[in-house]
């Protein structure tokens, strides 16, 4: 987050530490790093999407890595913030997913994110909604991560017509 370019609009400090939190567990090696994001960072009914996949509540939020086993390694860069309303807790960001494999291969994508905060007036605040749209397909590419079935056609090609 340091290399972030901010909005001029004020954003609450603690709207940034829950941001700052949030990529440092989502980036994190350890084990416990999922189940401490759904507990610290999102609120009970929190939701979290990526591109379609939701995960609705803490118990789904803190199984999101499942599988993800061969991922060693992944680092999300926030290249730009901008605030979406005047209280600074609707903001969008941009940057680049870079993931590594446990065979040594790396991957990067750009992404684009979306939070929601739900009381930006707490000391500790917490995320309702947390949105990324990215293109997954130079990790499918590279084998770094593999696609639902359901993208695939009969031979066991990626469907990159029908969408992601």
């Amino acid at each position: 987050m340091d290399s972030a370019e901010w909005p001029s609009q004020p954003v609450p400090e603690a709207v940034k530490r829950t941001l700052e939190r949030f990529y440092k567990l989502i980036d994190s090696t350890d084990p416990c790093a999922s189940d401490k994001l759904a507990r610290k960072v999102f609120v009970e009914d929190g939701e979290f999407v990526v591109n379609k996949r939701i995960m609705s509540g803490r118990e789904e939020i803190a199984n999101w890595h499942k599988n993800g086993e061969d991922i060693v390694a992944r680092e999300h860069r926030v290249d730009k913030l901008y605030v979406c309303n005047a209280e600074g807790d609707d903001l969008l960001m941009t940057g680049t997913l870079t993931m590594e494999s446990d065979v040594g291969l790396i991957g990067s994508t750009s992404y684009t994110a979306r939070c929601v905060i739900d009381d930006p007036a707490l000391p500790m605040p917490k995320v309702r909604r947390w949105q990324f749209w990215l293109d997954p397909t130079p990790f499918f590419d590279l084998g770094i991560m593999r696609p639902p079935a359901r993208q695939l056609n009969a031979s066991g090609i990626l469907d990159t017509i029908g969408g992601r």
